[in-house]
């Protein structure tokens, strides 16, 4: 079961502020003729969704997907003039990789600022977790979304609940609107503490 400090939680809430949607119509054919690797065509694919088809019949094993190269490899025989087909989720905007590297920087922002936990990402990358305390709350998950949003795409961020808002505006930089974030919440989480010996530099 997923929980609020997985990566692939947070990168959810990340790809929903930056309006990054998922599509369900990636599908690619081709005919076997001696080479099988396959290129995708569309980039961010969700590598879990992929399912790849032989003459029609579904392979439960036999391939591997590479996220680097964004290639399928079939591993199980093949004959000349096997048609395959690869259907698959993807992404329009950002890789799953480029999304949680975003995630990562993140971080750097709750040092600068002083916030009273440290995070980084577990060694296997998938949750984010305190250096000095605990684990990260609901609440501190979809700040860290926020922030790694406003990192992606500064220009076009817009959040708005009853509490909280966040807008770009014209010749407002990336740091202005994170600084503008961060200053909201400590309205908006009750618990959201800083240590103020750690931040003096930040306005």
């Amino acid at each position: 079961m997923a929980t609020w400090n997985d990566v692939s939680t947070i990168s959810r809430l990340v790809r929903s502020l930056v309006k990054d949607r998922l599509r369900g119509d990636g599908r690619d054919a081709y005919s076997f003729l001696g080479d099988a690797s396959f290129t995708l065509t569309e980039d961010f694919p969700d590598s879990a969704s992929i399912k790849v088809y032989k003459n029609g019949t579904l392979l439960t094993t036999g391939y591997s997907y590479n996220a680097t190269s964004n290639i399928v490899t079939i591993t199980a025989m093949l004959a000349t003039n096997d048609t395959i087909l690869i259907c698959y989720n993807f992404y329009d905007k950002y890789s799953s990789n480029e999304i949680v590297d975003y995630i990562e920087s993140s971080f750097a922002y709750f040092a600068q600022w002083g916030y009273r936990k440290l995070f980084k990402l577990s060694d296997d990358r998938t949750q984010v977790i305190a250096i000095d305390g605990v684990n990260p709350t609901a609440k501190e998950c979809y700040e860290i979304a926020i922030i790694t949003s406003i990192l992606i795409d500064p220009c076009n961020i817009e959040i708005r609940t009853k509490d909280f808002t966040v807008t770009a505006m014209e010749k407002e930089s990336r740091n202005e609107l994170i600084s503008r974030a961060m200053n909201q919440f400590t309205t908006w989480y009750g618990e959201f503490s800083w240590d103020e010996t750690l931040n003096p530099d930040v306005p």
